[in-house]
């Protein structure tokens, strides 16, 4: 079963270097990329991912705001904070805030794809339906 994922970072190479990683994998498909927080609830709404791979700051609605808000409207969304930080105090942040996972971005392309397929098989994807706005 292809695993939808949900990209939401302000930045564009960030962004395309999490494509590419993904893509490599031919059990991933990308359905979604947001530039900011709002965008990436609203995105979630629309594409229902079945992992969002999301960093935490990010302009109008940060991370950590956004993951509340699509986990309140599809908890069985998987949210993977991907952040520079990999501290305690944002891991626990993130956990309050809903997340199932947090990964610093400096952990490697080989990481990332590994905690995206984790997350994508803890939902059980391919039962999920888009959500209405």
């Amino acid at each position: 079963m292809i695993s939808r994922v949900l990209i939401a970072d302000d930045n564009a190479l960030i962004r395309r270097q999490i494509r590419n990683i993904l893509e490599l994998d031919g059990n991933l498909s990308i359905c979604a990329e947001a530039v900011n927080g709002l965008e990436a609830v609203n995105m979630a709404r629309e594409s229902c991912p079945d992992v969002c791979v999301m960093d935490v700051v990010m302009p109008v609605m940060d991370g950590l705001r956004a993951t509340r808000e699509i986990k309140a409207a599809d908890p069985g969304v998987r949210i993977l904070i991907f952040a520079f930080d990999n501290s305690r105090q944002l891991e626990y942040e993130s956990r309050q805030a809903g997340a199932d996972a947090v990964l610093a971005k400096d952990q490697g392309s080989a990481r990332l794809a590994a905690m995206v397929h984790g997350l994508a098989a803890a939902c059980g994807c391919g039962d999920r339906f888009a959500i209405s706005p």
